[in-house]
């Protein structure tokens, strides 16, 4: 049951993403009408999956406490999941939060690039500058090297993604962001399929070892 219930909300959860990167997607391709449009929809989707999560909890929370006869206490977790139940309210009455709260994302992710990109730049730099004190300097130049690549591009990317007018405009930026969070949504549909599907593997192999088993007995 657990882990049917994990599976249940992991496919909640990558619906709720993909939905949200395709409208990031129309929102900053499109323009006008159409570009409000999705953003109202991405407030209200994710308002909607907010009301439905916070909906079974307290279902579940209600059951539980008639189950075990008042031994559960309802209000412990009603009252966390009602937060999450007027979170999802707001968002659906306020259309246009999701896209902000997007926008404020996206303002935020350049200064993060070009902070993270330069700590790593001078800790790869470290451990080039000990790998050779400590005479081990051919992995440490590799391990470096590639680090330096990595923080480097972070701390560009970041640099072009600053500002009011960045190069990479604002529109551009929402696109990338709805792709990755697309790829993050297949990923996830990945992982849930391996999942099934191993549980199927394993279930075939008991089977296969109880017939070997039995055939096993009847030989004796």
């Amino acid at each position: 049951m657990e882990k049917i219930t994990k599976n249940l909300s992991k496919s909640i959860t990558a619906l709720v993403v993909l939905i949200v990167g395709i409208l990031c997607i129309v929102a900053g391709a499109a323009s006008g009408e159409a570009s409000i449009n999705a953003y109202e929809g991405i407030s209200i989707t994710l308002g909607v999956s907010l009301l439905i999560v916070a909906l079974l909890a307290l279902i579940l929370a209600f059951a539980g406490t008639v189950l075990t006869k008042g031994k559960t206490p309802f209000g412990a977790t009603a009252i966390a999941s009602s937060v999450t139940l007027a979170l999802g309210i707001f968002f659906i009455s306020d259309k246009g939060l999701g896209g902000e709260l997007i926008w404020l994302f996206l303002n935020f992710v350049p200064y993060v690039l070009i902070v993270v990109g330069s700590i790593v730049v001078i800790d790869a730099i470290i451990v080039i500058v000990y790998g050779f004190i400590n005479k081990n300097s051919k992995p440490a130049v590799i391990s470096g090297t590639v680090s330096i690549i990595i923080g480097v591009l972070a701390l560009v990317l970041g640099a072009l993604m600053v500002g009011n007018d960045p190069v990479i405009s604002k529109n551009a930026q929402l696109i990338i962001f709805g792709v990755v969070i697309i790829l993050y949504a297949l990923t996830l549909c990945c992982s849930i399929l391996l999942n099934v599907l191993n549980k199927k593997e394993v279930v075939y192999e008991v089977k296969f070892e109880d017939v070997k088993e039995e055939n096993q007995e009847e030989e004796k």
